[in-house]
């Protein structure tokens, strides 16, 4: 998504109030970090809103052009209003080319678990994002888990998934990233069943 580019104002008034009249312009706080020095910048609403919608929930490179210069950056955090879910803030970090960065890469399953169609359980994330360190060239968009082969209580730790090419994985081996749990369900069901195996075997008892 490198091809991706919003255009982004220097501003010199920094602060609550501030920033509150530069969204009532329509545009959005925006601090860069990074090798070249921090920056206080501010982007159109609508441009930020266009670049989350295009990121799509991955993780991405992507470029801003402040005055005709471009900077290769990626998303640090994101801040929403929790009532309107207007995007209020922008931290990006500046990615310099060639050398190796540490961040968060979102994780995705695909797949229908053997747990889920026969099992009655339920697939849970547990790791959202894991960190990862690499060149930029190389950062993955996403971290996709094959779940095909999970049963009720089966896990995948982070040192089952596949390799990515020029990407480690930082995190402990023996993290769980996703899971195949009984759903309230499937848990009932079992109680009604174990409750009836008891009572069968008392009257057999008796």
């Amino acid at each position: 998504m490198e091809d991706l580019v919003i255009e982004v104002e220097s501003r010199e008034a920094t602060g609550r109030i501030a920033n509150k009249a530069l969204r009532a312009e329509g545009r959005v706080p925006v601090n860069l970090y990074g090798p070249s020095g921090n920056k206080n910048l501010s982007a159109l609403k609508s441009d930020v809103r266009n670049l989350i919608k295009s990121i799509g929930g991955q993780t991405a490179l992507f470029e801003i052009s402040e005055g005709g210069t471009r900077t290769r950056t990626l998303i640090q955090e994101i801040q929403k209003d929790s009532i309107s879910g207007e995007f209020i803030h922008l931290d990006l970090r500046e990615i310099a080319k060639g050398v190796e960065i540490t961040t968060n890469v979102v994780v995705h399953t695909k797949g229908a678990a053997f747990g889920v169609k026969n099992e009655g359980g339920i697939i849970e994330i547990v790791a959202h994002e894991l960190e990862v360190k690499c060149l930029p060239r190389n950062l993955p968009s996403e971290i996709t888990v094959d779940v095909t082969e999970l049963h009720i209580n089966d896990s995948i730790h982070i040192g089952e998934l596949p390799e990515i090419e020029g990407v480690t994985l930082t995190g402990d081996p023996q993290q769980v990233v996703v899971t195949c749990a009984p759903s309230s369900k499937s848990v009932a069901a079992t109680e009604v069943e174990e409750e009836e195996v008891a009572e069968a075997e008392e009257e057999s008892t008796e």
